[in-house]
C-alpha cells in the first residue's frame, strides 16, 4: 500500500500539480512583451488531469509504478497476473482511497519557470541570474553543511541498521535496494507499461493524440540501442587516441576514424601532415602557431615590434590589428607630416593602444610582416 500511495502521489504531482503551477505562472490571459498571447501555437496550454480509478490508463500507471516501486524494495506483488485488467482496476480503487495534498501554488517554483522561459528568448540574462542564484544558494549551504551532513550521515546509519533487522534471514544484497535495468523486451516488467501510460496521460494534458502500446515499445526500443551502440562506439574510439596522447606515441599511431553502424562501416585513417607556410629561410608557420610576447603589461608598440623584428629575424612587422581595429598601420604612419602622430603611437603602451583592464591576461593582435628588403 505504500507503493500504491507512492504511485497516486506521483500521479498527482506530475500530471495535476506541476499543470497548476505552470498555469499559475503563465494564466491564460497572460501576454509578452509584444502584446501577443503567451499561450499560443506552438505552445500549447496544459489541461490538470484529475485522477479517475474507472480510466484504465490511470490505473495502468499507478499499478506500472507502484509494482515497479515494489521490485525495487524487494516487495512481493498480492497478484498472480499483476499486469490484467483486474489488477490495474484492484489498484486503481485502492489508489482513490488516498487523499494526495492539495495544490498550493508556489511561486519560487513559478519563478524558475519564467527564468526557464526566459533562457530561451535570452540565454545570456537568464545564465548571468542563474550564476547569481547559484552562489546565492551556495553561500547558504555553506552555512548549513556542517550539519547537514551530520544528519544524512546519522539517518544513513539508522536505515542501515534497520534494514538488518527487517531483513533477517536474507542476505544483505537481498535485503537493499534494488535498481531497474530498463529492459524493453521483458513485458512483465512493467516498463513499457509505465513509459506507455505515463507518456499517454501527458499527451492528454496537452490534447495531444495517444499513442497505442506496441508502437510506444517500439520508439522506446530505438532510443537506448542508440545511446548504447553509437555514442558508446565514439566515446571508446575517442579513449583509445587519449591514451596515446598519454603515452606519447608517434604521429603515425594516431587514427581518424568514420564510424556508420547502419551501414555498417569503420574506416580508420592516420592523420596528415599539418600545413605549414614557408615565410623565409629557417622559419615555417601553421595555422596553429602563436607568437607569444609574455612579460608585457609596460611593453610600449615600439617594444613589441623591436621584440618581433629580433625573434624573427628577417621579417620587418607593418601593420598591428586588434579584431579589425587598426592599432598602428604602417604606411598611414610613414605619410609626409605623420612623424608626430607615429612618434606618439609607437611610445604608447600595448595595454592602453588596446584599452585593456587591469584584470585582463593577455590580448591577440594579428600582425602583418614582410621580408626584409622584400617590397
Amino acid at each position: 500500500m505504500d507503493c500504491v500511495e507512492f504511485a497516486r502521489n506521483k500521479f498527482e504531482k506530475l500530471f495535476n500539480h506541476a499543470m497548476k503551477q505552470l498555469i499559475y505562472t503563465y494564466p491564460l490571459d497572460k501576454k509578452n512583451e509584444d502584446g501577443n498571447l503567451f499561450w499560443s501555437l506552438p505552445k500549447r496550454p496544459p489541461r490538470p488531469v484529475d485522477f479517475d480509478k474507472d480510466n484504465m490508463l490511470h490505473c495502468s500507471f499507478i499499478c506500472a509504478l507502484a509494482c515497479l516501486r515494489a521490485n525495487i524494495f524487494h516487495v512481493e506483488i498480492p497478484h498472480k497476473n499483476p499486469r490484467s485488467d483486474e489488477f490495474k482496476k484492484l489498484v486503481g480503487n485502492q489508489a482513490s482511497a488516498f487523499k494526495p495534498p492539495e495544490f498550493v501554488p508556489n511561486d519560487e517554483k513559478a519563478k524558475e519557470i519564467e527564468d526557464s522561459v526566459k533562457k530561451e528568448a535570452s540565454k545570456k540574462e537568464a545564465q548571468q541570474e542563474e550564476e547569481k542564484k547559484e552562489e546565492e544558494t551556495k553561500e547558504e549551504e555553506t552555512v548549513q553543511d556542517l550539519d547537514d551532513v551530520e544528519k544524512l550521515k546519522e539517518e544513513f546509519l539508522n536505515n542501515y541498521e534497520m534494514l538488518k533487522k527487517v531483513k533477517q534471514g536474507k542476505t544483505f544484497e537481498q535485503a537493499l535496494v534494488k535498481p531497474e535495468d530498463f529492459e524493453k523486451d521483458n513485458d512483465a516488467n512493467f516498463h513499457i507499461d509505465f513509459i506507455y501510460s505515463s507518456g499517454n496521460i501527458r499527451a492528454s494534458c496537452y490534447k495531444l493524440d495517444p499513442m497505442d502500446w506496441i508502437t510506444v515499445k517500439l520508439k522506446a526500443g530505438r532510443i537506448v540501442p542508440a545511446l548504447a551502440t553509437t555514442t558508446a562506439a565514439i566515446a571508446g574510439l575517442q579513449a583509445l587516441e587519449l591514451v596515446k596522447v598519454v603515452k606519447g606515441v608517434k604521429k603515425d599511431s594516431y587514427r581518424n576514424v568514420f564510424l556508420n553502424l547502419a551501414v555498417p562501416m569503420m574506416q580508420a585513417t592516420e592523420p596528415g601532415d599539418i600545413i605549414k607556410s614557408k615565410l623565409m629561410e629557417g622559419l615555417e608557420v601553421s595555422i596553429w602557431d602563436r607568437w607569444d610576447v609574455k612579460n608585457a603589461k609596460q611593453m610600449t608598440l615600439e617594444g613589441l615590434i623591436a621584440h618581433v623584428e629580433e625573434t624573427y629575424k628577417g621579417l620587418e612587422v607593418r601593420d598591428v590589428m586588434l579584431g579589425s581595429q587598426p592599432i598602428y598601420f604602417h604606411a598611414i604612419m610613414n605619410a609626409p607630416g605623420k612623424e608626430n602622430d607615429k612618434k606618439k603611437t609607437l611610445n604608447t603602451s600595448i595595454r592602453k593602444l588596446t584599452e585593456c583592464d587591469s584584470e585582463d591576461l593577455y590580448v591577440d593582435l594579428a600582425i602583418t610582416c614582410v621580408r626584409k628588403g622584400d617590397e
